[in-house]
């Protein structure tokens, strides 16, 4: 059994935030990408019991003490425990099996990491590349595309931020008459 007082380490392992919402005990966390929160035993269990909080710590929370998962029966396989760095390692050099496996196995918050580093990174591999789109819909050469486009639109951006047009003189001489009631 868990320990009802002691805190646990909890972490968003999606690539976007997600917010737990416990009412009867005035909760309500925002986990930004990649941050680690401590939650006690009791509000982890007391989530669990929330529409769709359950899934969430299957799918978006990653709760580090295998017991509290246990005892919450949260339905975790081995890609559950995937970090960063193994799934950038993955994308890098695993086998195409192991990668399969991710996309059949692991939870929507790792697959959410597969695809943003496979941008990041870039992926280069073309097997990998369409292995990801075949499983998840997910095109990494349309993405790269875009992300290309936002680059340069937001360099674009910042230089017309940045840049002041130089304050010149007068770029005419010329005389104009100057039209009175009794010319």
């Amino acid at each position: 059994m868990a320990d009802v007082k002691k805190m646990y380490n909890v972490k968003n392992r999606s690539a976007s935030i997600v917010v737990c919402r416990i009412p009867e005990l005035g909760i309500r966390k925002e986990f930004a990408p990649g941050e680690t929160m401590k939650m006690s035993y009791d509000e982890l269990e007391k989530l669990s019991y929330q529409p769709g909080g359950r899934e969430l710590m299957a799918n978006f929370l990653q709760i580090m003490e295998d017991k509290v998962n246990d005892n919450l029966g949260v339905h975790r396989e081995n890609e559950y425990y995937m970090n960063e760095q193994q799934i950038v390692d993955l994308l890098k050099n695993g086998s195409i099996p192991a990668f399969e496996d991710c996309l059949d196995f692991a939870p929507i918050g790792v697959i959410d990491l597969v695809k943003r580093f496979a941008i990041d990174l870039p992926l280069t591999d073309t097997l990998k590349i369409r292995i990801l789109k075949d499983k998840t819909g997910f095109d990494v050469e349309k993405a790269l595309v875009n992300s290309e486009e936002d680059k340069v639109a937001e360099s674009i951006e910042k230089k017309t931020e940045t840049e002041k047009p130089a304050q010149t003189g007068r770029r005419t001489n010329t005389n104009y008459k100057v039209v009175t009631k009794n010319s």
